[in-house]
């Protein structure tokens, strides 16, 4: 690209692209009649064959570089030309602007969106809910990408399947009901109340009978056999698979936890840790691998459910998905309800708990003072930290500490458990949702055995019942495992981050999260390089800057395929009594007065009605400040969350589908759970009266807290 300045122009002039397009360039800024912008090379000739007036703008790369030298780090200055090839400079500071990382499609990512890609954050909000820190998104986004792509060859090419918007990550809704129902010709509606999200708001606020996406297409879905045919052998394989995948990601945990990192150089610990990447990779792979097993198989079975035995019937086809075995975030949430049933039961035990609060019961369980009959407490304690302390809220994040570093994280809900024992027991719980499962796939039985077309598609229906079945473990127990593995690779990252915090490489410990995996690469290998260094803490400094900024936003919940948001008509998921849908509070200066009861309709996930209290939730923290017999409100829920679940009357969430984890697990407790309720979190205050009815997947406001 050839650019020329004039005589006597100026502008500003970066030693580091302050867009973060860019790293390894220096950017001049001209600006003028004509303004514009010039990347350069930090060495080597500047050609005039390239530039014109290579003569100016090498002076102001020198003063720059002066500059860059002289600050300790990345620096910005003014320049004016003299016209004769040399220049004046002025006001050099430190960069201080912040600096974005990841992007999405049009924003610095070499992609050319589609007109049908379209951005959701269902799904996406649920299982990377806040904000992505550079490091989590550099080693989690192109396995993600590449693990939905594997089934679909040609089909997706070129597409992106995972993008970053203001450091939210959005999966491409548009690309998966593309799929679904131009390329297969299944039914986009069942998939959608499958995920969730604003999409599928729409399909329940038109009863799931909308046109546009709930016919199968069956001459397109004839000429897919042999795709299908293969594709169905592949999920059939899948738990099978999940064997081999397994024994391969527990020996790579279990490599990690024997590493003697204290006799490692820092090359030593990053070469580890590369390797390890690899593995989470190739885990990251088949897990998004099981998730569109998993998915196809609960599509059609809601699919089946309203074509024979009818829309009204859906709560038959939850409440076969219950009381699985095998679900190892099920089975962590039992492991601690165990431990708080035997120690509300020991009379020693509970007044120990009731003296100490989530903060300071670890240390005191660990100490001296814990009495010699309930030593188990501390043994049983111990024993499920490590089976399950690898786990946390937002738990995709690599930065987010878990429950082993962080124990009261999970403590306060282990006390309320103690101190709240008139719930129903464990093995009542399992015993309850393995008959409820039975009754349920007993009552479809009956139903199709009405009539003799009924009795030919039992046996169909049946099989897609154990399909479903078989498969829905695989929505959790591979992200349990990768986070097994993904808690021995943090306490690699935190070991580095201490010793740079030693050789004042790096000012705290979370630091090393806001570089990309190849920054931390070059950091380890030229850590003696000043100016690395001082270019490292720039970029961390600037992007804890660009972090606050996204923090403070919420993330829209779609967006089109340039990445734009769009508008949500949320007025659809609200009938009142009087049959008028109630005004968005936000939108005008002073909340409008409600005609209550006031309904609010969304996803049904888990059947059964109760009312209770609200207790509105807007993170895992104040989630934990649920109290027996409430009804969590929450915009998501992931399996950091779900111990409390035995706490709540009911659950509601604003993100999520059927198979959501926060629905998962409300099933397994046999507890209502509305999900995809719009704007839930901002209509209903902690407090409130309400009604959950999980079976029809409507949630009433019916009095004002």
């Amino acid at each position: 690209m050839n650019a020329t300045l004039t005589e006597h122009v100026g502008g500003l002039a970066w030693s580091e692209d302050p867009l973060g397009l860019e790293l390894n360039a220096l950017r001049i800024d001209v600006e003028g009649a004509a303004p514009r912008s010039v990347s350069l090379p930090r060495r080597g000739p500047i050609k005039p064959s390239q530039f014109d007036q290579a003569e100016t703008l090498s002076a102001v790369r020198d003063a720059l570089l002066d500059a860059e030298q002289t600050l300790a780090g990345p620096a910005v200055l003014r320049w004016r030309s003299d016209g004769s090839g040399g220049v004046d400079t002025s006001d050099a500071r430190l960069i201080d602007e912040p600096l974005p990382w990841g992007g999405g499609p049009g924003r610095g990512m070499p992609h050319t969106p589609s007109e049908k890609d379209r951005w959701s954050r269902a799904n996406a909000g649920e299982v990377i809910p806040n904000v992505m820190t550079p490091l989590s998104w550099s080693v989690i986004s192109d396995p993600l990408d590449r693990g939905f792509h594997a089934p679909w060859g040609e089909w997706t090419e070129g597409r992106r399947f995972v993008a970053l918007y203001d450091g939210y990550a959005y999966f491409n809704v548009g690309l998966m009901m593309e799929l679904i129902q131009v390329r297969l010709g299944l039914t986009g509606a069942h998939f959608l109340e499958a995920m969730g999200g604003p999409e599928a708001a729409e399909v329940v606020s038109a009863g799931g009978n909308g046109e546009r996406s709930t016919k199968i297409q069956w001459l397109t879905m004839l000429r897919q056999i042999p795709f299908m045919i293969r594709w169905l052998r592949d999920q059939d394989q899948l738990p099978k698979r999940w064997l081999v995948e397994r024994s391969s990601v527990e020996a790579e945990r279990d490599r990690l936890k024997a590493l003697d990192s204290a006799t490692m150089t820092d090359r030593e610990l990053f070469r580890e840790l590369a390797r390890s990447s690899a593995e989470s990779e190739r885990q990251t792979l088949f897990l998004m691998r099981a998730q569109s097993a998993v998915f196809s198989a609960a599509q059609g079975l809601l699919w089946a459910t309203d074509r024979w035995l009818g829309a009204n019937q859906r709560d038959l086809a939850l409440s076969v998905m219950q009381g699985l075995d095998g679900v190892r975030t099920q089975e962590g949430n039992i492991a601690l309800r165990r431990i708080a049933q035997r120690a509300a039961s020991d009379a020693t035990a509970a007044d120990f708990v009731r003296q100490h609060d989530a903060d300071h019961l670890w240390p005191a369980v660990h100490s001296d003072r814990l009495p010699h009959p309930i030593q188990w407490l501390r043994e049983d304690l111990d024993e499920f930290m490590a089976e399950y302390g690898h786990r946390a809220a937002g738990e995709l994040e690599a930065s987010e500490p878990r429950w082993v570093e962080r124990p009261q994280l999970i403590l306060d809900t282990f006390r309320e458990y103690v101190l709240n024992p008139e719930g129903n027991h464990p093995d009542e719980i399992i015993e309850r949702q393995h008959s409820a499962r039975r009754e349920a796939e007993r009552q479809i039985r009956e139903r199709l055995y009405r009539s003799p077309l009924g009795r030919l598609r039992w046996p169909l229906f049946q099989a897609q019942i154990r399909q479903a079945r078989r498969l829905q473990p695989l929505r959790e127990n591979p992200k349990f495992s990768l986070l097994e593995l993904s808690l021995q690779q943090r306490l690699l990252w935190n070991e580095l981050a201490s010793r740079w915090i030693d050789r004042g490489l790096i000012n705290h410990v979370d630091d090393i999260y806001y570089l990309l995996f190849d920054e931390l690469a070059t950091l380890t290998r030229r850590s003696g390089d000043p100016l690395v260094a001082a270019r490292m803490q720039s970029r961390i400094r600037r992007r804890r800057l660009q972090f606050a900024e996204w923090k403070q936003s919420q993330a829209p919940p779609l967006r089109d395929r340039f990445g734009l948001p769009i508008g949500v008509e949320s007025d659809e998921q609200t009938e009142q009594s009087g049959g008028a849908p109630q005004a968005q509070a936000e939108t005008a200066p002073t909340e409008p007065p409600l005609t209550l009861p006031l309904t609010l309709r969304g996803i049904a996930a888990s059947t059964g009605e109760v009312e209770g209290r609200a207790h509105v939730a807007e993170s895992a923290a104040t989630g934990r400040e649920l109290t027996s017999g409430q009804i969590l409100v929450a915009r998501f829920t992931d399996p950091g969350w779900t111990p409390i679940f035995p706490l709540a009357a009911a659950v509601v969430t604003e993100i999520g589908g059927v198979l959501s984890h926060g629905a998962i697990v409300a099933r397994e407790f046999g507890i209502p759970a509305v999900v995809n309720v719009q704007q839930a979190t901002q209509r209903i205050r902690s407090g409130d009266l309400l009604r959950v009815d999980g079976s029809r997947g409507r949630v009433t406001i019916v009095e004002r807290g």
